[in-house]
């Protein structure tokens, strides 16, 4: 079932029984040198303080096969994905699969020495970017000098020959660095990359000091006239509204498969934690979900939480489908802030060399 008829029976018939996902995603490796203050799963732990074995290069594949008979589109996320020991090997061979998107998130750290397997097999380049103060990013990551080391392979990444995948700049919004995104922001849209921003996660639910906040909402208020306006910014306006607000929604967590690095399954979502069952044991997904549900009961009804991308951006294009249209005409007159010729760490420093002048 491709992505289309997959939203419609989301959409038309739901079915307690089957899981029919849109998206997959899969936490190649927890492994992650930064230790950046946000990084969280739905507990509250950081991924780099998780521990879990990782699987060979042959063994991901074969959990890439049975993921592609599921779904269209793949996330391989982490921790760091270009931390995995095979990385190369496990992207060289990706195509074979078929996905017709794979989504690679990253710091971007590595970023270097993976650019001709990323160029062979993803569509869409996740680098996570908080700041344009090196000095604070650098703080954050654990890392000195690794600020301008991410943003040196952004400008790899942009002009890398021949380049199919789409660049996206990832930031989490946080208590402290509300002013530090609009300047991301304009940086993104120089360079002509999408922009996706989330609220700080603590456990499932957004920072409390982010609720109630005047820069919060005025920095999603931009964000949200930005978009009308032309700028390339990730998610519908009512997916951005509702990130604004922190208002509660209808989750529909079998949207989604999330598959751990070993090949558990997340039951119903990564959020809770659970897992029903392994794909390399249990190719069949709907049993998957109908193990799931006997040993930790049907879909719970939670409360206000879990404002992140996947979770959210489903539930509402299902709420509201017209938001789909919507958000095609706004794309389809998408526009792009001018860079002339000016390099990404020229827009990042604000550093422009001096020109000639004449008479």
């Amino acid at each position: 079932m491709n992505a289309a008829c997959t939203y419609l029976s989301h959409l038309l018939r739901p079915d307690s029984r089957a899981w029919r996902p849109l998206l997959g995603v899969y936490y190649l490796t927890y492994a992650c040198d930064f230790r950046c203050p946000y990084c969280s799963d739905g507990s509250g732990t950081p991924y780099y303080r998780l521990r879990s074995p990782v699987l060979s290069a042959e063994r991901v594949l074969a959990l890439f096969g049975i993921i592609r008979r599921h779904c269209d589109y793949l996330v391989i996320t982490g921790g760091e994905p270009l931390q995995h020991p095979e990385y190369a090997e496990i992207l060289h061979r990706l195509p074979a699969r078929r996905f017709r998107g794979v989504i690679l998130t990253t710091n971007g750290y590595h970023l270097d020495q993976a650019l001709p397997a990323v160029a062979r097999s993803v569509t869409e380049l996740v680098v996570s970017l908080q700041t344009m103060d090196s000095t604070k990013a650098d703080l954050e990551y654990g890392h000195p000098g690794a600020h301008q080391r991410i943003l040196a392979n952004l400008e790899r990444a942009a002009s890398h020959p021949g380049r199919k995948y789409q660049i996206i700049i990832s930031s989490v919004a946080t208590p402290e660095n509300l002013a530090d995104l609009r300047g991301v922001c304009q940086f993104a849209g120089s360079c002509g990359f999408r922009l996706a921003v989330c609220p700080q996660l603590v456990g499932v639910k957004a920072h409390h000091a982010l609720e109630n906040n005047p820069d919060y909402r005025g920095f999603f208020n931009f964000l949200i006239a930005a978009k009308q306006q032309g700028a390339s910014i990730q998610g519908t306006v009512d997916y951005l509204e509702y990130l604004r607000d922190l208002k509660k929604f209808r989750c529909r967590p079998f949207t989604m498969l999330v598959v751990a690095p070993t090949g558990e399954v997340f039951y119903p979502c990564l959020e809770l934690g659970h897992f029903a069952g392994n794909l390399l044991a249990e190719p069949n997904l709907h049993r998957i979900r109908q193990m799931g549900c006997q040993r930790f009961g049907s879909q719970p009804d939670c409360g206000t939480q879990c404002h992140s991308a996947c979770a959210l951006g489903f539930a509402r294009i299902l709420a509201k489908p017209l938001s789909i249209l919507h958000e095609g005409c706004l794309r389809a007159r998408t526009s792009i802030m001018p860079g002339g010729h000016l390099s990404i760490m020229q827009r990042a420093t604000g550093k422009v060399a001096p020109t000639r002048q004449h008479p």
